[in-house]
């Protein structure tokens, strides 16, 4: 029969070490520590596991593997964690832990919080977030700091007092929800979603409270598209806003695309001749490969963008950037700067998604047909759906520079002060 863990430190060390390799699953029993084991599986994996009653019924509590020499994190005993590294003494101290709070009624098994309250937890969402996601695989960088963003300023400011997240229930989320404007209110919202049916927050939790809150009201659908005088408006103001929000702003008009597929544009993602945009399924919303072919207008701005270099003197991957190792990202303080070039009184409530359909619908001016928008637009449904869908692999780029160049005509024609016209493509 197998011996005990001995007790003192060294020689339980060494005991463990000497370990046979095992054909079956074994539980090993520590000579100090009473319902404390070391788990040792055929794999040679080596794990702790404490045996107590809880709830008047015997459970087994996993609380770390085993590590000779063990962990320096500080949440040791505080958490309970299945992969956090113990070392002997580690062990049982935990194990006492876990066995004394048995005893006073408290299941050990949904006290996996964190003593810095809401943080940890937090920080395990956005992490989990990119790297493995929540349906399978990682949201895109760019969703994930924006998860981080709302969380840093919408949801922690309010929610200091908060020591343990069991405490939470839909009457907080509730009261954060009514202290936000309209807007941080549904992004609050949708991230309070994602995090509390996250699985290990709904373990700890015993149940999902999101579903219990009243969800903000939708915001009534946009159908904002900027007039004629509205689009020179913008495009002056973006020429006076300068590097970077400036020219992204007249390149989101110019293309059509969405605020992120400009904003986190690569250098490598432009053709060496600067005649296309390509960008790969993971950077597209419908997740779909999207060329965007740049008219002559298109060119000019790009070519006379700077080349942002790190501190060591390396060219930044980001084609819009201030810091050279990340995206653009200053949105907020990007827009109020453009908004104050477009002079008094101003253009009436925006945004630069505005941009998006400001071309769409000039391009529908311009007899462009229905089909070639929606492939400017990289669409996931259109006027081609369906069976039709199926089976028409034709890609469009011929129409779509073609509607794009006389589109960049339109702006030349439009801002004609400060735009040099500039002749179709051959």
């Amino acid at each position: 029969m197998l011996n005990s863990v001995p007790g003192q430190h060294r020689k339980a060390a060494a005991f463990i070490k000497a370990l046979n390799a095992t054909t079956t699953r074994r539980e090993i029993p520590d000579d100090v520590q009473s319902g404390l084991y070391l788990v040792q599986q055929p794999s040679g994996a080596l794990s702790w596991a404490v045996r107590t009653a809880i709830a008047g019924k015997a459970s087994k509590v996993t609380i770390g593997r085993y590590d000779e020499i063990g962990s320096d994190d500080d949440r040791i005993g505080t958490v309970i964690s299945a992969t956090m590294a113990l070392n002997v003494t580690q062990a049982r101290a935990v194990a006492e832990r876990v066995i004394v709070d048995a005893k006073r009624g408290n299941d050990p098994r949904q006290q996996k919080i964190d003593k810095t309250g809401l943080d940890g937890w937090f920080d395990d969402f956005i992490k989990t977030a990119r790297a493995s996601g929540f349906k399978g695989r990682a949201v895109k960088a760019s969703t994930a700091e924006e998860y981080e963003r709302i969380i840093a300023t919408n949801i922690k400011p309010h929610w200091k007092h908060v020591t343990d997240i069991r405490t939470i229930d839909y009457r907080d989320v509730e009261k954060l929800l009514a202290k936000l404007t309209p807007g941080a209110r549904r992004n609050a919202f949708a991230v309070l979603s994602a995090f509390f049916r996250w699985k290990p927050v709904a373990r700890a939790m015993g149940r999902n409270i999101i579903e219990l809150a009243e969800a903000p009201a939708k915001p009534n659908s946009r159908d904002r598209v900027l007039a004629t005088d509205e689009i020179k408006i913008v495009w002056n103001a973006s020429e006076k806003c300068g590097y970077p929000f400036g020219p992204m702003a007249q390149l989101l008009l110019l293309t059509g695309q969405r605020r992120d597929e400009i904003a986190e544009l690569k250098w490598r993602e432009l053709s060496d001749d600067l005649d296309a945009i390509t960008l790969e399924a993971s950077r597209t919303k419908n997740s779909r490969p999207h060329v965007v072919p740049l008219s002559p207008l298109a060119q000019s701005i790009i070519k006379a963008l700077p080349r942002i270099t790190d501190a060591n003197g390396k060219p930044s991957d980001y084609v819009f950037t201030t810091t050279a190792t990340t995206p653009y990202s200053g949105f907020s303080n990007g827009k109020l700067a453009l908004d104050k070039h477009c002079g008094e009184p101003g253009l009436p409530e925006w945004h630069l998604h505005d941009l998006r359909r400001t071309c769409a619908t000039e391009l529908a001016k311009l007899g462009i047909k229905q089909e070639v928008t929606e492939a400017i637009l990289n669409h996931k449904t259109g006027k081609v759906s369906g069976v039709a869908a199926i089976y028409n692999r034709y890609d469009y780029e011929v129409e779509k520079r073609d509607a794009l160049e006389k589109w960049a005509i339109r702006i030349a024609a439009i801002t004609a002060n400060n735009v040099t016209m500039l002749p179709k493509r051959a």
